[in-house]
């Protein structure tokens, strides 16, 4: 198991909050909200990293982080810290400091964000956006799903937060990392 393998989890809760790319009109507010994201997830990862640096010496070493594996039921031998350590070790000291643990865990963001797009869009058949009923539908019969046009409803309206009757790209990430309330398997 690698270093980046074990946040892995946080940073798909993170992925929530990130926002597809705006469009002119919108520029302003998405880069406030993109700050105030970033501002929310340093801080969150600061507080993770002063719990893995034990002595509180500013730097992450191979024995604290065997620590912290082993408590979460992954230990692991001195040659794979080593290997995690070097893994995110950008200054090549032998220790990762705060700086590189957060760019650690910003790497697998953008990754997770950019396969999120992707997804989103091959819903999104006319481009416009959102996720409709119909288009829904139309995907979910084309992978060999039994679902009807009702049921593709039911299925937005239980991710549809601002009640517009479409799933835009917020309230995909937010099914896509959280899950939807409403389950198909009830409604039959």
């Amino acid at each position: 198991m690698g270093l980046r393998s074990l946040f892995k989890k946080k940073k798909q809760q993170q992925q929530q909050h990130q926002e597809p790319e705006p469009d002119n009109d919108s520029i302003p507010i998405a880069t406030a909200q993109a700050f105030e994201m970033a501002s929310r997830m340093e801080d969150e990862l600061e507080k993770v990293f002063k719990k893995f640096d034990a002595n509180g010496d500013g730097r992450i070493c191979a024995e604290e982080l065997g620590a912290i594996m082993r408590s979460l039921g992954h230990p692991a031998s001195e040659e794979e810290l080593r290997g995690m350590i070097r893994e995110a070790d950008g200054d090549g000291d032998g220790f990762i400091d705060l700086r590189e643990f957060i760019e650690l865990n910003n790497t697998n963001v953008d990754e997770v964000h950019e396969t999120l797009c992707h997804a989103f869009q091959i819903f999104d058949a006319d481009n416009n956006g959102t996720i409709s009923a119909d288009e829904l539908h139309n995907v979910l019969r084309s992978i060999g799903e039994d679902c009807s046009l009702d049921d593709c409803k039911r299925m937005i309206s239980g991710v549809d937060i601002d009640g517009s009757g479409t799933i835009d790209f917020h309230e995909f990430k937010v099914m896509m990392t959280k899950g939807a309330r409403f389950d198909h398997s009830k409604s039959e």
